[in-house]
Order: C-alpha cells, then structure tokens, then sequence
C-alpha cells in the first residue's frame, strides 16, 4: 500500500518538476488563457455598443425634421456622423462600412405631420453586421415611436381636447415590459458569462490531450507506469492533478474578474459558482482521456478530441436557444459537458433557481466522468504497452 501510494506522489511531484524546467508549460496553461481572458475583456467591456455611427439625408430642413434629428442623435446607441445630400450618396458610405445606417427624412416631413398625415422615414442598415444593425434598429425604433406618438398628440390637441384625452386617443393599450435577467442588455453579462469558460474548456482539453498523448506517441508508457507503482489511477491524478491545480487558479481569476470587477449579478454564493467551474475542469480531463484510448495516433487525437470541445459552444445554447434546434441536434447537445455547464451556470447563479432544477446537467457530468473512468482500463493497457506503437 505505502508503494502505491509513494507512485502517485512520484508522478505528481515529477510533473511538477517537468513544469518548473520547461517555461513553455506555464506559457500555455498560464500564458494563454490570462492573454484570451485579457482579449475578452477588452473587446466586451464596455458591455453595451454606444455611439454606432449613421448618415442622415433630411430632404425637409425644418425645425420639425430637425427635432427628429436631435431626439435621435440624443439616443445614446446613435451618432450622427455624416449629412449627406443624396440617397445615393449614403448608400455608399454604408456600403463602403464608414457609417452603419443611413436616416432619410422625406420632404414635406413638417407640413404632412401638421395636417395629420402618416409620413415615412427611412432607415437603411448594414445588416451584414448583425449586431450594430440590431441595435441601430431599436434605437431608431424607440425614438421615432416617441417623436411620433407626441406628433398624433398636438394633431388631436389642436382639435379641442384635452392633453390627457389625446394620449389616451393615441395609445389607449400601455405596453409594460420586464426583462427579469441582463436588463441593462449588456453583452458583456451575455457574452463574458460564456467565452470565459469556453476559452479554459478550450486549454484543459488541449492541454490534457497533448500531456497523455505525448506520452504515448514518445513511448514514455513504460516508464510513467512504472513510476506510479503500476496502478493507472495513480499515474492518470498525479499527471493531471498539478495542472488540475493551475487551472483552479485561472478559475479563481475567472470568476472574480465576471462577477466582481465586471459586475455581473449573481443570485448565489460566487463558491458555488467556483466549483462549478472546477468539475467542468476534470470532467473534461477524464474525457481526454476516453479520446487517448480511442485513437490510433497522436494526430488523429488531437483532430478528435480538439474538434468535440470547440464544437461545445455551438451546441450549448448561446449561439442558438437549444428550444428551437431539432430533436436530433438536441440530443447531439447532450453529449458536450460545456452544454450541461452553461445551462447549470445559468440556472444557478444567473437565476438562482435550487439546485434540483440543475440535476440533470449534474447527472450529465457524472456520466462523462465515468466515461473517462472506465477508459482508464484500457489507457494502463496502452500504458504498459508503452505507447501507439510497440519498440
């Protein structure tokens, strides 16, 4: 027993040796992570895009036309850049990407509005970008519906009725609306709460890959069972453990950065959310292993392990709402453990639902991690073979 055990010390603090003689390690596990975390971070802090830039062509040039243009140029998503003096000519600014919209205000705007007559003004987006065009979109939107319901107002007022009278004329149903989560609309919650994650998913697997495969694929099998006492479990955790380790301080970082610096509100104990994290960490390791036994080379693990965890983020739901995908693409979602870790995320920390509503994305990581448990048996096969190829 005293044997078995001094195996798994052997290999663990071995790989803490190998770690500290090669700078190339902590680069990758370290390095690579914190610089895609910093990449993140940078692109999506402001959270929420301000001040996309549109043309405007006002063919009326009234004090009219010239309020719209204020009220629409005080909504802090648009930002008037360019006047221009044809359709044509903005069309081209839009199509050459200097402005992302283009507002045209028809002529007669003033006079038509006075005499109580539906008048069209035009937006025109580049919805080539999807999310700017998106945003530009409701911005406008929410603008011309208010300078609009004002305009039916003093139409209906300079009948004879009342201010009151006229806004009920004009909007008799009151629309209220509530969104219960990200209410700032901020895409730094949305899109932050995701890449994170998917970025260390990303690192463990490549990571545990590379490690169990090179050993194989250098005919080190041998020796690293060997060295464990020749038991698998013993050379599997102490090999994975160190870095196991490493990742758990990303992961620290991680969270603090998303809901303490970023502010994303949380409806749980941010623990909750860190261990969370730390099971997606070794579930994902146990999978490397399961893609080590089930190649024949090196190559092609790296082709299979490293395609089935960037495949993850498609299939978890934060490109497409799983609702609307087909039953088979649904039941290809469940075989990705970052599925079931973005849905638990969401329902425990974002809504604060008990964690039964989690259990079947809990259950979902016990059975990848027995997958990887099981694979064990074969890997101390591979193990003492040596490695791919027999010397």
């Amino acid at each position: 027993m005293d044997t078995m055990k001094n195996g798994f010390w052997k290999v663990f603090f071995y790989e803490w040796k190998t770690i500290i003689k090669k700078p190339s390690i902590i680069l990758w596990t370290l390095g690579v992570p914190l610089a895609i975390f910093i990449l993140y971070a940078a692109i999506f802090g402001d959270g929420v895009l301000r001040e996309l830039p549109i043309a405007i062509l006002d063919e009326d040039k009234t004090s009219i036309s010239r309020e719209l243009i204020r009220q629409i140029d005080a909504n802090s998503t648009l930002d008037f850049t360019k006047e221009v003096n044809t359709e044509g000519e903005g069309l081209k600014l839009i199509q050459t990407s200097q402005v992302f919209g283009l507002v045209i205000i028809p002529n007669n705007f003033k006079k038509d509005i006075s005499r109580g007559k539906t008048v069209n003004v035009v937006l025109y987006v580049n919805n080539d970008y999807m999310t700017p065009a998106g945003l530009i979109n409701k911005g406008f939107n929410t603008v011309v519906g208010s300078f609009s319901t004002s305009a039916k107002v003093n139409v209906i007022m300079k009948s004879g009725a009342s201010s009151l009278q006229a806004k009920n004329a004009v909007q008799p149903v009151i629309m209220r609306s509530h969104t219960l989560f990200n209410p700032f609309v901020n895409y730094a919650y949305y899109l932050c709460l995701s890449l994170f994650p998917m970025a260390l998913q990303l690192t463990v697997m490549i990571t545990t890959l590379y490690l169990l495969g090179s050993i194989l694929k250098y005919n080190k099998g041998k020796s690293l069972y060997k060295l464990s006492g020749n038991n698998v479990f013993f050379a599997f955790f102490g090999k994975i453990l160190p870095y196991t380790i490493i990742f758990s301080l990303l992961t620290i970082l991680m969270v603090a950065y998303l809901f303490g610096y970023l502010g994303i509100p949380i409806n749980t104990s941010i623990v909750n959310v860190y261990i969370l994290t730390l099971i997606l960490i070794v579930v994902y390791q146990l999978m490397a292993v399961f893609f080590v036994t089930i190649s024949k080379d090196f190559r092609s693990l790296c082709a299979m392990g490293g395609g089935y965890s960037s495949l993850a983020y498609s299939f978890s739901g934060y490109t497409f709402p799983q609702e609307g995908m087909p039953t088979a693409i649904k039941i290809l979602d469940s075989i990705f453990p970052f599925a079931s870790y973005a849905r638990a995320l969401t329902n425990i920390a974002i809504k604060g639902m008990p964690l039964i509503e989690s259990l079947p994305y809990l259950i979902g990581f016990g059975v990848f991690s027995l997958i990887g448990l099981l694979s064990l048996k074969k890997f101390s096969y591979q193990l003492q073979k040596g490695g791919y190829y027999e010397k």
